[in-house]
């Protein structure tokens, strides 16, 4: 976990020093002097060689500096944990909405398949899964804030705040959910232990959401792992349209910046998260199948 986060914040400082506009100029207006330029590169510190910058970098990374912001000169790290919690709680908010739609219309689907609720559901998730997120939340916007007023459309200012970025994120997030959730239920339910349970003639409620469920909703965990570290990381497109104050907006607005320092700093806690939700994915995959302790072991 260790070496995959410092490969991310490695692989994102060489290339944004590599790819990048200087950072310097973008600081002042145009026309400024060659020597003001020049000051401010040295003030930056991206007057050193590379190799100086990153290994300066890594010195501060393990004291826990991340240094100051280009515009402002702002604590990096103060910035990325005051935007940290906000992406926290829409991703908290999200995932438990997205993963219950997801595992109810999945096993509705299963237990009805190929009729007439299946039916229905699939067609939600072929017009969902053919929404892109952009679209979908500039058409929120413009139904529920603009014409009839309901909520509002940028900014966090209360509970009425997460209603629009959070059904985005939902409508995106949840076909696939759906889909993983029926075929694995149609799968378990011919499973060996499932024919065994209702062989001993127990309830058919307890064979489904006892013995199948539970093996049912191992891929449904790894999906809800690489979609919540997918929104902890930072849902870009929704934050920047709703203009939520979390990392997804703080890294955009850092990019169009040439923020170096802003960057580097999002993508750190962007990586950080991702590895410890995957991490958790892993730890309750063991929970939920012994059989994966036993092969380990």
């Amino acid at each position: 976990m260790a070496l995959v986060v410092l490969g991310a914040v490695t692989l994102t400082f060489f290339l944004l020093r590599l790819a990048a506009g200087d950072p310097a100029r973008l600081v002042n207006p145009p026309g400024t002097p060659e020597d003001v330029v020049t000051q401010v590169r040295e003030r930056l510190g991206t007057d050193e060689p590379l190799l100086v910058q990153y290994k300066n970098f890594l010195l501060d990374l393990a004291q826990g500096d991340l240094g100051q912001s280009f515009h402002g000169e702002q604590s990096v790290r103060d910035e990325v944990l005051n935007a940290v919690p906000n992406t926290v709680a829409l991703a908290a908010v999200t995932i438990v909405i997205a993963s219950t739609f997801g595992l109810l219309l999945g096993l509705l689907a299963a237990l009805y398949a190929n009729r007439l609720p299946d039916r229905v559901i699939l067609i939600y998730v072929a017009v969902a899964q053919s929404m892109a997120a952009f679209w979908l939340a500039v058409v929120l916007v413009l139904v529920f804030s603009i014409e009839l007023q309901w909520l509002p459309a940028i900014d966090l200012t209360g509970p009425e705040s997460f209603v629009l970025p959070v059904a985005t994120l939902v409508i995106t997030l949840t076909p696939v959910l759906i889909r993983s959730v029926r075929q694995s239920f149609l799968e378990t339910l011919g499973d060996d232990h499932v024919r065994a349970a209702r062989a001993r003639g127990l309830p058919e409620r307890r064979v489904l959401f006892v013995h199948g469920l539970k093996v049912a909703s191992l891929p449904l965990v790894t999906l809800i792992g690489l979609q919540a570290g997918f929104i902890l990381a930072g849902a870009y497109v929704v934050e920047v349209i709703f203009n939520w104050p979390g990392i997804g907006k703080l890294t955009i607005d850092a990019i169009n910046s040439r923020n170096f320092p802003m960057i580097q700093g999002a993508v750190l806690v962007a990586a950080i998260g991702f590895v410890l939700v995957n991490f958790v994915v892993d730890v309750v995959y063991s929970l939920l199948d012994p059989r994966i302790r036993h092969g380990a072991s």
